[in-house]
């Protein structure tokens, strides 16, 4: 079982702490697990160029070519990020962007995926972030089987919430069991 966990954050908080706590679980019960952080990646933006529509590969030639692959491995695909200004943040909608070429890809088609969202507003705020990747996943015909949506407001906040630690720790076993 292989569970890959994508952070949209553009910092180590409360998103990285949900998605290790998840992909600690996985590992737990046996899953192979990786966490790529997106602001780590040298990943141009998406120029709307629109040959991928002919195509079906993206020309843009950089570390995007690798986390393709990383998430077609995949068995399970965790998607987190902050909820900025009732969105996603910009390098998650990037991700999102940079599968254009793909979205009808048949090893997307039924793959399961988990929706994280976090942010220091009320969920009528966050559930834009979250119905963005929604969406998403949608689109690219993927099983959303579980959402995880945290309030917090100081960096490393979540992480000191030991409920909703456990909670994730549970869901990343539960991962790694189907």
């Amino acid at each position: 079982m292989k569970i890959i966990a994508i952070s949209g954050s553009s910092r180590e908080g409360n998103t990285d702490a949900i998605l290790k706590r998840i992909l600690d679980g996985a590992r737990e019960n046996g899953a192979s697990i990786e966490l790529v952080r997106l602001r780590e990646r040298n990943i141009e933006l998406c120029d709307g160029c629109s040959s991928c529509e002919k195509t079906h590969h993206c020309h843009l030639l950089d570390e995007m070519q690798s986390v393709y692959k990383k998430v077609f491995d995949a068995d399970v695909v965790v998607l987190g990020s902050p909820n900025y200004f009732n969105n996603v943040s910009a390098l998650m909608k990037n991700f999102m962007d940079r599968f254009n070429p793909y979205w009808e890809d048949a090893r997307l088609k039924n793959k399961k995926a988990v929706a994280v969202c976090v942010g220091g507003q009320s969920y009528d705020s966050i559930k834009y972030c979250e119905q963005a990747i929604e969406q998403f996943l949608k689109i690219c015909s993927m099983n959303l089987i579980e959402k995880i949506w945290v309030t917090a407001d100081r960096p490393m906040e979540a992480k000191e919430n030991e409920e909703l630690m456990q909670k994730c720790f549970e869901l990343g076993k539960k991962l790694a069991e189907k």
